[in-house]
């Protein structure tokens, strides 16, 4: 009886943990979610590269190639940041060479 008991409560384990989200699971998605964020926020031809980067590194990793999805999850990662760094670029400078030019056609005058 009480191998019966253990038997059904390890396969009610099992199936807990089989149906639970993985904490790498939720990290290869957050990934995407970056991506995709980085698209509508970010500059959007380097945020389609990360997405991109980012669908293969989970591929790779659910195939079981570790190495590879690593390092497209690096690149990834790396793409999302320039994304984000280039769209906070353009949002700070063109305001600034917008008052530098008019800074030099009020000096010209």
């Amino acid at each position: 009886m009480e191998d019966k008991e253990k038997a059904a409560e390890s396969l009610v384990s099992n199936m807990e943990a089989a149906h639970s989200p993985s904490p790498i699971h939720c990290r290869w998605l957050r990934l995407q979610y970056l991506a995709a964020t980085s698209i509508i926020c970010g500059c959007s031809c380097l945020g389609i590269m990360a997405l991109v980067f980012a669908i293969k590194a989970e591929e790779r990793h659910k195939a079981g190639q570790s190495e590879e999805a690593i390092c497209l999850r690096a690149r990834a990662r790396r793409l999302i940041l320039a994304s984000f760094a280039v769209w906070l670029a353009v949002l700070f400078l063109g305001p600034l060479l917008l008052w530098l030019l008019s800074y030099t056609i009020a000096q010209a005058e």
